[in-house]
């Protein structure tokens, strides 16, 4: 029998199949960049509303529990608020002096009439109720700088706050403050405590703005704290706020702080570059939300 020769690949074949593999190599590995930078995008825009979130869980939350009225918020630009921040209340349960008042154990028996997030340090304000305030016009507190504070388990002896038996050994406060307590200030009159705190966008070591929160504690500023980022920098409107009074009249300078009545935030998050290694870097994340915050305690 004749033997039958085959022939291999010439080639033109080779060359129009590798071609065929080149395009349909090309083909996939867009398909795939693209869906690696849909997914870095996707987590991306999420990571910036979550963020957004935070600060919308938080400002608001602080800012509600201002008093303009009683001077709470002390400084403002259009890029940062300075103001009081309550960190907690009590009751007097004695007096010792006109600058000096006890206050009970925060885990007292009975009841609970000491609370505090934080406790309050020298610097902090304490705003008393005066026991001649009651009237249709609601309480009217004085406030004082508190420039001591001493613990011991005797104080408050004999008060009706502090059970005699039952919190025996427990630490009780003894706070000096400035100026001197009017006499309408008295056992049982309430305390709320506050702290100077200031959010503002501060750039980190990265180059990127966060929003953060510092405190004024014994004396200076604290080192800003980052709690929600990164945002578009100050001048691109990375955080936005606008002061009006109750009949919507713009508030501009910090003289007239004690009529404002709302504020309105506008926030711009600006996450990382979404497309990783592959594609453009211009493919930056930018979110923004708006707040509009009504203060409660005008009085």
């Amino acid at each position: 029998m004749p033997r039958r020769v085959r022939h291999g690949y010439t080639l033109i074949e080779l060359v129009v199949s590798m071609a065929i593999l080149g395009i349909v190599g090309s083909v996939l590995a867009n398909i795939m960049m693209g869906q690696q930078r849909f997914f870095q995008r996707t987590v991306e825009q999420m990571s910036v509303r979550r963020e957004l979130r935070t600060a919308m869980n938080l400002l608001p939350t602080e800012l509600r529990g201002v008093s303009s009225a009683a001077g709470d918020i002390t400084d403002f630009t259009t890029s940062s608020v300075t103001f009081r921040s309550t960190l907690g209340a009590s009751i007097v349960c004695a007096k010792t002096s006109t600058t000096s008042i006890d206050l009970p154990p925060t885990n007292t028996a009975r009841m609970i009439t000491s609370n505090w997030y934080v406790q309050p340090a020298v610097g902090d304000t304490v705003f008393a109720v005066r026991n001649d305030s009651s009237g249709t016009k609601g309480d009217f507190w004085t406030a004082h700088r508190i420039t001591a504070i001493a613990t011991a388990t005797s104080y408050c002896v004999g008060s009706v706050y502090v059970d005699s038996t039952r919190d025996v050994g427990k630490t009780r406060y003894r706070l000096t403050v400035t100026p001197a307590l009017p006499d309408s200030v008295v056992a049982g009159s309430g305390l709320r405590f506050t702290r100077s705190g200031k959010y503002t966008l501060v750039q980190q070591a990265s180059g990127r703005y966060y929003l953060s929160r510092s405190e004024y504690l014994n004396g200076a500023w604290s080192t800003a704290v980052p709690v929600s980022g990164p945002y578009r920098a100050p001048t691109s409107g990375g955080l936005s706020l606008s002061f009006y009074d109750s009949t919507g009249v713009v508030v501009s300078t910090v003289a007239n702080a004690t009529k404002i009545a709302r504020i309105d935030l506008v926030l711009r998050a600006q996450g990382l570059s979404s497309s990783g290694t592959f594609g453009s870097a211009t493919t930056t994340v930018i979110d923004s939300v708006a707040l509009r915050v009504a203060l409660r305690n005008r009085r």
